[in-house]
């Protein structure tokens, strides 16, 4: 330090005495935590000296658990597996035999053609072999370097080796015509035999004559390709995707091996790389592996044997969602089952079980026309039908016959968008809002022990005397009720309070569209819908209305997804239990009408044993609603000598005359509800309290008389 830098002075100063400083704290609760006096000098990097105190070493039984493949491969500890393998084993012997001995007279004319061919390659063949034709090159050889010595003793040795085989050939082609023109030409020769010797000699000249892109046989099973995984190719494919060079390649903490109907490897990216980004370049490795995407999967590799670096990829031999996951396993001979528990809803990629949690959470289910949307949807509910004690309010906005098994046992039904069934929906909504406010004051007056979380259990809710038994709300073709003119805007705010705070006191929401944009499903809505799943959608852009905003570039695009891949979707979403820790491909199970059928009258018959059948499946009809007609009502409000009035002014009044039905309503919503009659809005000069005039948006009362009088009128 220069003597310039010693008299430098500081910028500020600070007295000595208003310093404070306190060590002994931490150094004591980190003495506390070391187990040791403070002060005691500890080593950051021990010497190969250090001699462990016993007890203190990892020892092998104190380490993390270690992976152990199974001795016995799971199909064969399987008796199902072991008798489907047996199946089709005893399937594809029988088909490939079946197929080839029907197809052997066509064999045959193939190998008689083809005999000539195979004579003259037989013949040529075993001429160049006498004339010894493989030595030419060398004697060329010698006549090209001039090497006069080498040459001659080639030619001699080239004529004894022709002399021996001309020998030998003529010994055997005599023998071999004599043996097979006595056979054949012979009286004595049974006819079998001849037949069989021509049969013989044919045969062979026939697969000498064989064409390689012609092959003899047809193929009895088409195999799909399927490549084999190596490596090198996996290398290939991670440096297409920008993920690693070959200065600082990928490693393979496990050999490839095959997995199901396809290969699996487990990869560790270079350092600073992470798995998420290779996940979201997935077409990219595709690519790189010269496969279509779909038959392509990665995924984190998690717990003690992962990282965020470590991802596991698996390669499929075909495309896995060509056929379907198969029957609803809970679909024949399951009789209860608990909504607190996860039920199977489909398959992932490799065949694996996919299992979702209902209880707490609500869903979102959005796909383009017949991609399996309703059969999704009706999937879950049927899950929650085998619980007795849950309590289903069912609504479809297409109608028909998809949800009309549901009513045997729901508690509210509803099916298209009449103008009754939607105003049924809004009373039932807004009937839920109040029994959800009530189950919060029950679970404010419960013990801690009854209650440990604040909200539901599986005791409480089979507690009927608390009436907190689950509730799961089902809306098919949600966004035809979201469209009602009149009570759309209305519905959409009761089900945005549901999603946000119903799941924790057991009222769930099960919504449905072939219509996935925002207008169809607010955003509002949505948001708060813990568990959404996607099926094949036209663009992204759908996709992030069902998904979520940033779905598309975590590398979630149900868009993508194909026309045959009919049930398959993206699971997105988390619910109180973290049973869904990341988006993933589902293949859903198929319930069919039968099997709705069968489960529907299971679970009838569960609700009627413990007593738990109500409103419409028990024959209740639920309270009608006053008909409640917005013409009349805003006809009502103008009084005596007014000719015109605002629309502000107009809901004031409906208010003050139906503040049940009227509150929170906007002249945008008195507008809609007025224009299926004919009525318009128009421009309407009034005063303002304050006394000033203003031309603003209103009604007339003409206009409304006369829509009144037309409506009596009409036929």
């Amino acid at each position: 330090m220069t003597g310039k830098e010693l008299e430098r002075k500081p910028a500020y100063e600070v007295a000595v005495e208003r310093w404070s400083v306190d060590v002994d704290d931490e150094a004591e609760t980190l003495a506390d935590d070391l187990n040791m006096e403070p002060g005691t000098v500890v080593a950051v990097d021990p010497s190969d000296n250090d001699t462990p105190e016993p007890g203190s070493e990892l020892v092998p039984w104190r380490r993390r658990e270690l992976e152990r493949p199974p001795l016995v491969p799971t199909w064969l500890r399987d008796r199902e597996e072991r008798v489907a393998a047996a199946r089709w084993y005893g399937r594809h012997a029988y088909h490939t035999s079946a197929y080839h001995v029907l197809r052997s007279p066509k064999y045959a004319g193939r190998v008689s053609s083809r005999a000539p061919i195979g004579l003259g390659r037989v013949v040529s063949t075993t001429a160049r072999w006498v004339a010894d034709t493989e030595s030419r090159p060398l004697r060329q050889a010698a006549v090209d370097t001039r090497d006069t010595g080498e040459y001659l003793r080639l030619l001699m040795r080239h004529r004894e080796t022709v002399r021996s085989r001309a020998a030998l050939m003529s010994v055997l082609g005599l023998v071999g015509a004599s043996m097979v023109f006595g056979l054949v030409m012979h009286p004595a020769t049974p006819l079998l035999v001849q037949l069989g010797v021509l049969a013989a000699v044919v045969g062979v000249l026939g697969l000498a004559g064989r064409q390689p892109d012609k092959p003899v046989l047809d193929h009895a099973v088409v195999t799909p390709r399927a490549r084999k995984l190596t490596a090198d190719v996996v290398l290939r494919a991670f440096i297409a995707g920008g993920l690693c060079k070959e200065n600082d390649p990928i490693q393979f903490p496990q050999p490839i091996q095959r997995d199901g109907n396809g290969w699996r490897a487990v990869i560790d990216l270079p350092w600073g790389v992470t798995a998420e980004q290779a996940i979201k370049r997935r077409d990219r490795i595709a690519s790189g592996l010269d496969l279509d995407e779909v038959q392509v999967w990665l995924e984190r590799v998690r717990g003690t044997t992962g990282s965020a670096r470590r991802v596991g990829l698996w390669v499929a031999d075909e495309d896995p969602y060509a056929k379907p996951s198969g029957r609803w396993p809970w679909a024949e001979q399951k009789a209860e089952a608990s909504l607190f528990e996860p039920f199977p809803f489909g398959q992932d990629q490799r065949g694996r079980l996919i299992e979702l949690l209902l209880m707490f959470t609500s869903v979102l289910v959005g796909a383009i026309p017949r991609m399996g949307k309703t059969l999704a949807a009706r999937l879950l509910l049927l899950a929650a039908a085998l619980d007795p004690y849950v309590e289903q309010h069912i609504f479809d906005g297409k109608g028909g016959r998809d949800w009309k098994p549901f009513e045997k046992i729901a508690h509210r039904f509803g099916l298209g968008v009449r103008s009754q069934v939607v105003q049924a929906l809004r009373d039932d909504l807004l009937d839920l809002r109040e029994e959800m406010n009530r189950r919060y004051d029950v679970l404010g007056t419960l013990p801690v022990e009854l209650c440990p979380d604040g909200r539901i259990t599986p005791r409480l809710a089979r507690m009927k005397s608390k009436g907190l038994h689950p509730i799961v709300i089902g809306i098919d073709e949600c966004q035809r009720y979201f469209e009602d003119p009149t009570y759309g805007d209305e519905i959409v705010t009761l089900l945005t309070e549901l999603a946000k705070v119903g799941p924790a006191v057991g009222i769930i929401l099960v919504l449905a569209t072939q219509k996935p944009d925002e207008k169809s499903v607010p955003t509002r809505l949505r948001d708060v819908i813990g568990t959404r799943f996607a099926l094949k959608t036209m663009t992204w852009q759908s996709s992030e209305a069902v998904l979520g905003a940033g779905s598309y570039s975590a590398g979630y695009d149900a868009s993508r997804f194909q026309r045959a891949h009919k049930g398959v979707g993206l699971l997105l979403g988390a619910d109180d239990t973290g049973y869904i820790e990341e988006g993933l491909t589902v293949r859903t199970f198929l319930g069919d009408g039968a099997d709705i059928e069968k489960v529907i009258d299971r679970a009838h018959a569960a609700r009627v044993n413990a007593g738990t059948l109500s409103g419409v499946a028990a024959g209740e009809t639920p309270a009608q609603g006053e008909e409640i007609s917005v013409l009349d009502d805003t006809r009502a409000v103008f009084a005596p000598g007014e000719d015109r009035l605002w629309s502000e002014t107009i809901l004031t009044r409906l208010v003050e005359q139906r503040p049940a039905f009227y509150t929170g309503w906007t002249p945008i919503q008195l507008s809609a509800a007025l224009k299926p009659h004919g009525v318009t809005p128009e421009q309407v000069w009034g005063t303002t309290d304050d006394g000033h005039g203003a031309n603003r948006r209103g009604f007339s009362r003409s206009a409304l008389d006369d829509a009144h009088d037309n409506e009596r009128n009409s036929p």
